[in-house]
């Protein structure tokens, strides 16, 4: 395959059950995202995440984040050569590791920053809910060298019922977050603009995206969500395990 050919590639970093990494695997199968792979998941642990690419023939390692200007993250980027990096992990990204791909880092938030930064996993959500907030969302931002603080790329926002717990409206979240995931991908990969949005219909509630999002398909199909729920189950039945939503 000439220069001309090549597939674009993507770079998951990731520190837990990969429920997103394993979303994109699908929106890049079934073509969502033009002439683009997962080359590489790259880990700060050995996680589920990494036994999902292993079975998806994805390669796949675990490297020390926390060395000094994180030599190896930055020798693993330079092997596979991302066109866009997925920084699902739970580790802030050294300034030298920005620098080298400023515009090309993608990071998933589970708020409407700068509401609620600095957190991971449900802990925004919840802090939401504990706050009062009538809406609630996700964002997915470039990475620079400020915490949660880059340049939104997509937003998904959608109304919260008084008193709801946050449990179930994690699942919501999940959705959605896969979604404005993929969207800031096909913005960044320059396959769609960055506006107008669209609203869709998420569990039935409506959910407002600030791009529209080139799925090609139904994405919304049960079988789909199912089956990512089955990958990303811990064992108890879980369908978003409150680890697997990194």
């Amino acid at each position: 395959m000439g220069a001309a050919e090549r597939r674009r590639r993507l770079v998951f970093l990731c520190s837990g059950g990969g429920g997103n990494l394993r979303f994109v695997h699908h929106a890049a199968q079934r073509g969502w995202i033009r002439d683009a792979e997962i080359a590489a998941v790259l880990t700060d642990r050995h996680c589920p995440a990494n036994s999902f690419a292993a079975s998806a023939g994805i390669a796949e390692r675990s490297l020390d984040f926390q060395a000094p200007g994180q030599p190896d993250l930055v020798q693993a980027l330079g092997e596979y050569e991302p066109d866009l990096v997925v920084t699902t992990v739970h580790r802030i990204l050294h300034k030298e590791v920005v620098g080298a791909y400023r515009g090309k880092l993608l990071n998933l938030h589970y708020s409407l920053l700068p509401a609620f930064g600095g957190s991971i996993g449900a802990r925004p959500v919840e802090a939401a809910l504990d706050y009062g907030a009538r809406f609630a969302g996700v964002t997915t931002h470039e990475v620079d060298e400020t915490v949660d603080g880059g340049r939104p790329v997509t937003q998904a926002v959608f109304p919260l019922q008084p008193g709801e717990p946050p449990g179930p409206l994690m699942n919501l979240v999940f959705r959605s977050g896969c979604l404005a995931l993929l969207g800031g991908i096909q913005v960044l990969l320059k396959d769609r603009p960055g506006f107008p949005g669209e609203i869709r219909d998420v569990l039935g509630r409506p959910c407002m995206f600030s791009a529209r999002i080139d799925l090609g398909g139904d994405v919304l199909d049960e079988a789909l969500w199912a089956e990512l729920a089955a990958e990303s189950s811990d064992g108890r039945g879980a369908a978003v395990p409150r680890d697997a939503l990194r």
